[in-house]
């Protein structure tokens, strides 16, 4: 019974590199492929440099996604900021809510008086604001141009943090081959 306790796992971690959105976009995908077979959510956050990531679900699934981030090769210096027993999930309607905007914590920082994001300097109280912010932030709906200009319903790309379409990862990674840019301006 004791893998069933639900429990949020928030770790830091510090990126190898600059990721693009195209990458992010396949971690992203990744998690949307494998959190729910494991009744897995969460946020992903990457700022300065560093990863802030949080998992909710069942105990043995989260420290089984867990043990297959400590061996991605994308970040170093994994340090599990929370581990804790909850009773309700904050990103219970998200396989993986990605937060691009930094200014969804600039209000903690000024707050608590850190001067950049530096997820290895946060205490439990100031993580959990920021998780409730992040749990809070919405990104509005944006459109993408089609050829010629212009909207159409089925190009509408909607944004809660992350790009839940799978053809938009498609578009993206075809970019090289459009004539048009503005969705990857709209993305960075």
């Amino acid at each position: 019974m004791k893998d069933h306790i639900l429990s949020r796992l928030f770790y830091a971690s510090t990126a190898t590199e600059h990721y693009s959105p195209l990458e992010i976009g396949d971690i992203l995908e990744a998690c949307r492929r494998n959190n729910p077979p494991l009744d897995v959510t969460g946020m992903l956050f990457l700022g300065n440099g560093y990863f802030l990531q949080c998992l909710e679900g069942p105990r043995a699934n989260v420290n089984t996604i867990y043990h297959k981030i400590l061996k991605d090769q994308r970040h170093t210096d994994i340090h599990i900021l929370e581990f804790k027993e909850i009773a309700v999930r904050h990103f219970a309607d998200w396989t993986m809510k990605y937060v691009r905007s930094a200014a969804v914590i600039e209000k903690i920082l000024r707050e608590t008086r850190m001067k950049e994001f530096n997820p290895y300097e946060l205490d439990t109280v100031t993580l959990n604001m920021m998780g409730e912010a992040f749990r809070a932030y919405v990104e509005p709906t944006t459109p993408v141009e089609k050829e010629g200009g212009g909207c159409q319903e089925e190009n509408w790309v909607e944004y809660h943090g992350y790009v839940q379409t799978n053809l938009v990862l498609h578009l993206l990674r075809h970019a090289r081959h459009l004539n048009q840019l503005f969705l990857l301006n709209m993305i960075s």
